[in-house]
């Protein structure tokens, strides 16, 4: 079995869908952006007006660069020591072959959460899949946000502007 990139990645997000998943780290990701893309685990790849890709960790919260150009960007993520580290690939083929498939609108979530005292994965912490679920984006995204933040994260206007369209 191959995974192939709809396996390991959520593309074509929607201006809606993107308003509403990012929503809930609108405390953290702040000015301007686009999503490149999210991880099976919820984890976005944001492009910037400026040219830089940033990663949002929903396992942290924490918002860091992970290129200087989107250019070299892409040629990270077709490295697959970089899927291993960034998209989970060996932990997403383990569930493969367990036929745990997060399908249209879904992705992987750990429970407990790492900021609930489960392991997390992108700091090379192991994950036992019977305690991986497939669950809607959404939801994620704000159990995400409130295991990190506290049960108020989830504001009801974002703070800044994002520009699903692209830039």
């Amino acid at each position: 079995m191959r995974l192939t990139w709809s396996d390991l990645l959520i593309e074509g997000i929607s201006p809606a869908d993107f308003q509403r998943w990012l929503l809930p780290w609108s405390s953290v990701v702040r000015g301007r952006v686009a999503p490149a893309f999210m991880s099976k685990f919820g984890t976005w790849f944001l492009r910037r007006p400026e040219g830089h890709v940033e990663m949002l960790d929903v396992f942290t919260g924490k918002v860091s660069r992970v290129a200087n150009t989107y250019e070299g960007f892409v040629a990270e993520v077709n490295d697959r020591s970089w899927q291993e580290v960034y998209l989970l690939s060996e932990l997403v083929f383990r569930l493969h072959q367990e036929g745990k498939v997060a399908g249209p609108g879904e992705c992987y979530a750990l429970a407990p959460h790492p900021a609930l005292g489960g392991p997390n994965p992108l700091a090379g912490e192991a994950v036992d899949t019977r305690f991986v679920l497939v669950m809607d984006i959404g939801v994620w995204q704000h159990l995400c946000a409130q295991s990190i933040f506290g049960p108020n994260a989830s504001p009801a206007e974002p703070h800044a502007p994002s520009d699903p369209a692209g830039m």
